[in-house]
C-alpha cells in the first residue's frame, strides 16, 4: 500500500504575487483615505474658529504633517499651534481680582465661556468615519473586519 496523496495548487505564483503587492497597494490606497480624513478634519476645524473669529490667528495655526510611518503605514498630525486654542476648546471660568489687580483679563467682560470642545470632537468625528472607510478598503481586497474602530 502506498500512499500517492498529491495536492496541486493552480496559480499559486500569482497568489504569492498578490501577497506580496498587497501591503503596497493597501498602504497607497489607505494613503489617501487617512490624508483625506486628517485634511477634512482641519478643515472643519478651521469654519468652526473662523466663526469665532477676531484676529484669525486661531483659525491660521490649524497644521496638518505627514510624519515618516514607514513602508506600510500612514500617518497624518492634524495640531493647533496658537496658545489660545486649548482655553478655546476648554473654556474659561470667570476672573476673580485680588486686592487691586485681575487675576486674567481674558473674557473678563463676558464672565466665563463654556468649553467648546471643537478640536476633539471633530477629529473623533473624523477618526471614525477613516477607520470606516479603511474597513471598507480592507473588505474589498477580500479580508474580514470585525469589531468596532
Amino acid at each position: 500500500m502506498s500512499a500517492n496523496n498529491r495536492f496541486v495548487f493552480e496559480g499559486l505564483a500569482e497568489l504569492r504575487a498578490e501577497l506580496r503587492n498587497l501591503p503596497a497597494a493597501l498602504t497607497h490606497e489607505a494613503s489617501a483615505i487617512v490624508v483625506h480624513a486628517a485634511e477634512g478634519a482641519a478643515n472643519a476645524v478651521r469654519v468652526e474658529y473662523g466663526r469665532h473669529r477676531v484676529t484669525g490667528h486661531l483659525m491660521n495655526s490649524v497644521t496638518v504633517t505627514q510624519p515618516e510611518a514607514g513602508s506600510y503605514g500612514v500617518a497624518m498630525v492634524v495640531k493647533v499651534t496658537d496658545p489660545i486654542a486649548w482655553l478655546f476648546d476648554h473654556g474659561s471660568q470667570a476672573r476673580h481680582w485680588a486686592g487691586d489687580k485681575s487675576t486674567g483679563i481674558m473674557f473678563a467682560k463676558d464672565g466665563p465661556t463654556p468649553p467648546t470642545h471643537v478640536f476633539v470632537k471633530t477629529m473623533i468625528a473624523a477618526r471614525r468615519r477613516m477607520y470606516e472607510e479603511l474597513a471598507a478598503l480592507l473588505e474589498r481586497h477580500g479580508l474580514q473586519v470585525t469589531g468596532e474602530p
